[in-house]
């Protein structure tokens, strides 16, 4: 009939017009060299799975049926890590690429299109066991608490000798002096032969009513 007629002209009508509004992204993935078996397992997402595309094998993608609008474009992979890119395209298909600063979400650096996705790095998902540097020992609490103490003893006296009024200051103050002991002396006694005591012996036993009597 010629209802059924006009409307399956407005659907393909509809449907043309449409089809027209929707646009592709392009760009391209750049691995690191040797790397020729990544496309495998890559995918291109438009913000965050809402358009989802997959690069050749010469690292080239386009994700078809993008309708306009601003879409966050981040290359996923498990062993590599890209940097997201901002895309705005307009009504009429013209496309607007710039850097996203999340430090700075004002700042605009415009990007040139197609796409040019790079690997940053590499995915680390474990932490680097820490080495061991004499620095950390140098400077721990510890030695810290000891080497300075032991320092300002030594430094001390000799910056009172060159100074006699500032050594006559520091007796003024009357602070108490400590009988630091020789260190000779305490290793002569720690590893020298130890003196044996000698015991008294009583000879013979006290009576408690007189002599002893002779046979």
């Amino acid at each position: 009939s010629l209802q059924m007629r006009l409307l399956m002209l407005a659907v393909c009508l509809w449907a043309t017009a449409s089809a027209e509004n929707l646009y592709a992204v392009e760009g391209t993935v750049v691995y690191p060299r040797g790397d020729s078996s990544l496309p495998a397992n890559t995918r291109i997402l438009l913000n965050y799975g809402k358009y989802v595309g997959f690069p050749r094998e010469d690292g080239s993608f386009a994700v078809n049926g993008v309708a306009p609008g601003s879409y966050i474009v981040q290359v996923e992979n498990v062993d590599y890590v890209f940097e997201p890119v901002r895309v705005d395209i307009t009504a009429s298909g013209k496309m607007r690429t710039r850097k996203i600063v999340t430090m700075q979400p004002g700042a605009v650096q415009q990007l040139p299109y197609p796409l040019k996705m790079v690997a940053r790095e590499s995915t680390k998902y474990f932490r680097k066991r820490e080495e061991w540097r004499v620095t950390d020992v140098l400077f721990s609490p510890m030695v810290l608490m000891i080497a300075l103490p032991l320092g300002i003893m030594l430094i001390l006296p000799k910056l009172t000798a060159n100074d006699p009024e500032l050594q006559k200051e520091m007796e003024n103050m009357q602070l108490p002096k400590m009988d630091m002991p020789d260190m000779s002396d305490m290793m002569a006694n720690f590893f020298g032969p130890k003196s044996t005591g000698t015991k008294k012996i009583t000879g013979g036993k006290t009576g408690t009513g007189g002599g002893q009597k002779k046979k």
